[in-house]
């Protein structure tokens, strides 16, 4: 059921890093009572630097890459199965006028998407590097003049990260895109264009790109309570062929949105829109609703589906059942699974902020009040959807997370998957002393909990949320403690 996984939720880091080398420790934890075990690695600490920044690229060659990027210049850092640094490599751009873009992991290389600039000339290029960090290619992207104001994009990957999408924006409008492929080292397409009565600021939503170069853009109308009789969504989709946009709109009267998620089905070749939806008070949700907008049927008027929360899972969310309680509050979409035949598993969370005036401190020294945040990261919900779009299961996974003024870095959690199932880890509570659980859950829906690992007198710090996936059976997470990092690496 898991075979065509996909989750939205970016798990690189960009953090402050500096390189150490020296000796590691392993630390192996048996679970003989449920039947698993796994065992975890640690390297050594490495200090951190506010001017640099780090990405976990993940697993090549049997070796684990983490990249360092200052302003035009980057550093790799190369692990071992181990964690024993075996090499690393400083690596400059073109000039001290080179930024970094992006950088995207490929199956046996790494590119280095950036611009650069030369008199009145702004350029954006890529780099492909091996992973020993050899150059592979050099290609310009796009070349453009520019004015006294240095002008502003947008950056879209598809799926497969093979497809590059940049679109240029004006006064916030989006004016002109180009489409770049990797794979064959050249433009796609590039077109300008002019949205008419579009008001970017409030109604845009969403830019997909799929593995195929199409481009699709979603916009949003009137998702206000007053006026939700006259409540849409609009899709645009660039024909490259014919280069011009084809027009759908979706009637959407009977709610507002209340969170939404946009996703190109490259499997099935169809543009996925779904989301929470509030039908009376536009501070709760009330249900999902789900869109499915396939390619070769793509001026028919689409299905429009909605779906009840059951009384089941209300029950869980509040406790108790009541009629007059049919509401869920403060969720968020978090992950969206595809399944091959076309179904859906959504992930949403519960996660709540509040700011309050710091004790003992109701001015600092120049006048202004001093406050603090608060952090609630809750329970988590499952919904399963049909290919029809109807309901298949509904589950509340129980989860407790509080902290205070670190945004919340420790708090959520990671989604692992492979093609038998899913693993949902988190830190049980926010301290230093900590415990990290994880809730499995299978293709029909079947879900156990179990403890995986105590950071008791280990010093460890587990930012879960930003774990990288390196195959079937292991992950990296990162520990931050202070100024120290720590990579730790979990292989069932």
């Amino acid at each position: 059921m898991f075979e065509h996984l996909r989750c939205l939720k970016k798990s690189t880091m960009r953090k402050p890093l500096h390189s150490v080398t020296g000796p590691l420790f392993l630390l192996f934890v048996l679970f003989a009572q449920h039947g698993f075990s796994q065992v975890i690695t640690v390297s050594r600490e490495i200090n951190l630097r506010a001017e640099f920044v780090y990405d976990i690229l993940g697993s090549f060659d049997d070796q684990i890459l983490l990249i360092r990027d200052g302003i035009n210049e980057f550093d790799l850092q190369a692990f071992d199965r181990s964690l024993r640094q075996t090499w690393d490599k400083e690596e400059k751009l073109d000039s001290r006028k080179s930024r970094i873009i992006d950088i995207i992991e490929g199956q046996n290389s790494f590119r280095i998407v950036y611009s650069d600039e030369f008199k009145d000339t702004l350029m954006v290029k890529v780099r492909t590097y091996d992973p020993n960090a050899k150059l592979l290619s050099l290609d310009t992207i796009h070349t453009m003049r520019r004015g006294l104001i240095r002008p502003k994009f947008r950056f879209n990957n598809s799926e497969d990260e093979n497809i590059f999408l940049m679109s240029l924006l004006e006064n916030e409008r989006m004016v002109a895109s180009y489409c770049y492929d990797f794979s064959q080292r050249r433009k796609l397409w590039e077109s300008e264009f002019e949205f008419k009565d579009i008001n970017f600021r409030e109604e845009y939503r969403k830019t997909l790109i799929s593995n195929e170069g199409t481009m699709y853009i979603v916009f949003e109308k009137n998702n206000i309570r007053f006026r939700k009789s006259d409540h849409s969504m609009g899709v645009f989709r660039f024909d490259k062929e014919r280069n011009q946009f084809d027009l759908i709109a979706i009637p959407m009267p009977e709610f507002t949105t209340y969170d939404a998620h946009f996703i190109y089905d490259n499997v099935n070749n169809h543009l996925v829109m779904l989301g929470l939806h509030s039908d009376r008070n536009t501070g709760n949700t009330d249900g999902l609703f789900h869109i499915i907008i396939k390619d070769r049927e793509f001026l028919a008027k689409p299905q429009l589906s909605m779906v009840d929360y059951s009384e089941e899972l209300i029950a869980d969310f509040h406790g108790k059942y009541e009629s007059k309680r049919e509401s869920l509050n403060n969720l968020e979409i978090q992950d969206v699974i595809l399944r091959q035949d076309g179904g859906i598993l959504i992930i949403a969370e519960e996660s709540k902020e509040f700011e309050r005036l710091s004790y003992g401190a109701r001015r600092d020294f120049y006048g202004s009040s001093r406050f603090s945040v608060d952090y609630y990261y809750e329970d988590i919900i499952l919904m399963a959807i049909n290919p029809d779009g109807t309901s298949h299961w509904q589950k509340l996974l129980p989860k407790r997370q509080y902290s205070n003024d670190d945004d919340a870095v420790y708090s959520s959690y990671f989604l692992f998957s492979n093609p038998t199932y899913l693993r949902i880890l988190y830190n049980d509570e926010i301290r230093n002393e900590n415990t990290v659980s994880e809730y499995v859950l299978n293709g029909g829906g079947d879900i156990t909990r179990r403890s995986l690992m105590s950071t008791d007198n280990q010093k460890l710090r587990l930012q879960i949320k930003n774990a990288v996936q390196l195959s079937s059976d292991e992950l990296i997470i990162p520990s931050v403690r202070g100024r120290k990092l720590k990579l730790v690496k979990l292989q069932y």
